[in-house]
């Protein structure tokens, strides 16, 4: 059999041991691509010759073929321009009759296709705050470059690599080296390299109760028991944690805590500093949010006083944008060596065009420039919705203020924040509750991260219209409840 592949024709079967002319075969094939969709309308056929040449059958036999589809209507003949597939062909595609299991198991799935009126969900940024002229200065610089031929550094760039190292010491205090940096995908990428290198199965993995699900599946993927620790106005109770077999990985958000928004205090670093290097826990410091602390002690890293028993896991999608999937892991040299040799053995490098652009912005300044920049407006942006909050929906309590790019919210009564979450959603907003990490609470979550000052209006006039409706429920059923009792003595007095 002969097969054909060609820039404007879809891959065609002739077999000449077939009973069917050859002819007849083509024109089969041609019509079943154009019916299908294959052929789109309006596309440009090959010339007969070539088709003949590839097929190795007579041109005329081609010429046949194309002349029954015209007749058919299925393709029009434009002279020297050439020969077309027909603007009106009614499209009739083939029929998936049968299903592999696998596909069937999934059952019938549709993305919602309603747009939320607002969207409260954690982990947007403002990277609308980038001026458009840095961007495209950072991805001209990677556009003079070419790539390497292999896979690349699989701890990422080296100049890169070197600029983190500086930015830490800088920023958050450590003394990390170049050669401690692994260039990741994002944080989730590097959860699952730290998961499937450092733990064994039956390892304890000690995770904050509510916090970040995607270091508890993980680290439950490969095997490890999971130790949920509570949260408390202090961030995790670390003697919790301690309190039996001492886990093998603690991961914790210290900074901000996810999704709560409290930081880790100062006593409760020390403790953890002390157990984890009595004990020979690892921690895991996922730097959630660490760039936007508005109130209180900006402390440095775990990683600065534990160096030994700290691996520090950051992202740069608050500081530019989520969509970049780009973040790192600092650690101690002999878990760098080892998650270096995991990356390169599962070719899971991180995009080098990437790596060159933002090593162009954390080199240039721009990239601490535009932090400068961001930092101010999202402290705007706090500032601007907790006063609307306190005018106009003064029966809210906000917390987790002192830092980060959202919001607690809670009605101070457990069933009422339930009903608020759900009259918010029959409003259209998007949301998240500390339940869906894990809490056992439904205090509404609202991230502001990605709004400007129209968004924050429309979010408070939201929460105002959930609120007014509730009141306004309860108070029918208090009506209710009232009349019903008025009924009854009546009938008693009777």
């Amino acid at each position: 059999m002969a097969k054909v592949r060609s820039g404007t024709l879809p891959p065609l079967v002739i077999d000449p041991a077939s009973s069917l002319p050859l002819n007849a075969q083509l024109v089969s094939s041609l019509r079943e691509a154009i019916r299908t969709g294959r052929l789109r309308p309006g596309r440009l056929l090959p010339p007969t010759r070539e088709v003949a040449l590839q097929l190795h059958i007579g041109r005329n036999t081609v010429v046949d073929a194309y002349s029954e589809l015209v007749a058919e209507g299925l393709l029009e003949a434009h002279g020297r321009l050439g020969t077309f597939v027909a603007q009106q062909v009614k499209r009739t595609p083939a029929k998936d009759t049968t299903r592999p299991r696998a596909a069937r198991r999934l059952g019938s799935r549709s993305v919602a296709a309603l747009t939320p009126r607002q969207d409260w969900r954690l982990g947007q940024s403002g990277s609308q705050l980038l001026p458009l002229h840095v961007w495209r200065a950072a991805c001209r610089e990677a556009g003079r470059h070419l790539p390497p031929s292999d896979y690349g550094d699989p701890k990422g760039l080296a100049a890169l690599r070197e600029s983190i190292a500086a930015w830490l010491r800088r920023q958050r205090g450590t003394d990390h080296e170049a050669s401690q940096i692994i260039v990741t995908h994002g944080t989730g990428a590097a959860l699952e390299i730290l998961a499937r290198e450092l733990i064994q199965p039956g390892d304890l993995c000690a995770v904050e109760s509510p916090g970040y699900a995607r270091a508890a599946a993980v680290f439950k993927a490969v095997g490890g028991t999971l130790l949920h620790v509570p949260v408390d106005e202090q961030g995790m109770r670390v003697e919790n944690a301690f309190a039996g077999r001492a886990p093998t990985v603690l991961h914790l958000t210290a900074a901000h805590q996810y999704p709560t928004g409290v930081r880790l205090s100062g006593s409760r670093r020390v403790e953890l500093a002390t157990l984890a290097r009595r004990k020979g826990t690892l921690v895991i410091e996922n730097e959630y949010d660490h760039e936007f602390i508005y109130e209180g002690q900006n402390h440095a890293a775990l990683a600065a006083t534990m160096p030994a028993h700290a691996v520090l896991v950051s992202t740069f999608a608050k500081a530019i944008s989520p969509a970049l999937r780009m973040g790192f892991i600092a650690a101690p040299p002999t878990v760098a060596n080892a998650l270096a040799q995991a990356v390169e053995r599962d070719r899971s490098h991180a995009s080098w065009s990437l790596q060159v652009s933002l090593q162009w912005l954390l080199a240039s300044g721009e990239l601490q420039r535009h932090l400068r920049r961001v930092r101010r407006h999202h402290a705007s942006q706090r500032d601007a919705l907790l006063a609307a909050l306190r005018e106009r929906c003064p029966t809210v309590r906000a917390s987790g203020q002192q830092g980060g790019l959202h919001l607690v919210l809670s009605t101070g009564q457990p069933a009422r924040d339930k009903q608020l979450a759900a009259q918010l959603g029959k409003l259209g907003v998007a949301l998240q509750t500390v339940r869906k990490f894990g809490g056992n609470s439904d205090e509404v979550l609202l991230g502001y991260g990605h709004m400007d000052a129209g968004d924050i209006e429309q979010a408070v006039g939201l929460l105002g219209q959930a609120l007014s409706m509730l009141q306004n429920a309860g108070r029918r059923v208090r009506q209710g409840e009232l009349k019903g009792a008025v009924d009854l003595g009546s009938r008693l007095r009777a």
